[in-house]
């Protein structure tokens, strides 16, 4: 038992000394959309890989530590998207922290409802704000333009056709995520996705799937009808081995 209590502190004793390393860190990471553009330009679909131990549905893995997935990743992906919500994601601003050594873009995603939180999110050193449609209402373009003074470029989601068409018609020039998961009832539904993509392809400056991808055969559909990124969390959690094969779908 005593040398079960060592191992144990010698473990999170190096845990620990990198994750105060790491709250030191004040560097801000590259923009989403130049990187995203510039893997499209080499014929890529760009991987946004999501460090995500749990969702609404419960835990999906918290035995690897965010060091462990971004090294496993980190040479296949394109960008990181950060959860930061602690309550059904078990999130926290350290992994953004942590993330700003690999020099990727990042994504922080919240249920962003506030400056207080674009402002966290400038001050944390990531490139790229959450924002959803759904949730914010009315509020979504102030707050939006908040976050691009900020210097934060705004991942704008939808769920839905007209959503998606509101956005665009706003401003194209934003990235638009295109949520497969209904966020009403959770449920996911990558034809509700492709069927969205079809809508607004063509009009939209960036693309992002997010939600419900699988695998690589889940990515060529959602690349063939137009999508610039997939933003994959659950998939990559239970198998990091899966970001290499999702970085070589191709782009038409």
């Amino acid at each position: 038992m005593a040398s079960k209590a060592v191992d144990f502190l010698d473990v999170i004793n190096g845990l620990t000394r990198k994750r105060v390393e790491a709250m030191r860190a004040s560097a801000r990471a590259p923009g989403m959309i130049k990187a995203i553009e510039q893997r499209n330009s080499e014929g890529y679909l760009a991987l946004i890989a999501e460090y995500k131990r749990a969702s609404p549905s419960g835990v999906i893995r918290l035995d690897i530590d965010p060091w462990t997935y971004f090294n496993a990743v980190g040479q296949y992906a394109t960008g990181f998207s950060i959860l930061t919500e602690p309550i059904y994601f078990l999130g926290s601003p350290i992994f953004i922290k942590i993330a700003l050594s690999y020099g990727k873009p990042i994504l922080y995603k919240d249920f962003v409802i506030s400056r207080e939180q674009v402002m966290d999110a400038r001050e944390l050193g990531a490139s790229s704000v959450l924002l959803i449609k759904r949730l914010l209402g009315d509020s979504l373009w102030e707050l939006a333009d908040y976050a691009i003074k900020q210097g934060l470029e705004p991942l704008i989601e939808v769920d839905n056709e007209k959503d998606a068409l509101d956005v665009i018609n706003t401003n194209p020039n934003v990235m638009l995520g295109i949520n497969s998961r209904d966020l009403n009832d959770l449920s996911i539904s990558l034809g509700r996705a492709l069927s969205i993509i079809r809508v607004v392809r063509g009009r939209a400056n960036i693309i992002i799937a997010e939600s419900g991808i699988k695998g690589v055969e889940d990515a060529l559909k959602l690349a063939n009808e137009g999508a610039n990124a997939v933003l994959v969390g659950t998939a990559l959690m239970r198998n990091m081995n899966l970001s290499r094969e999702l970085s070589e779908v191709r782009v038409h």
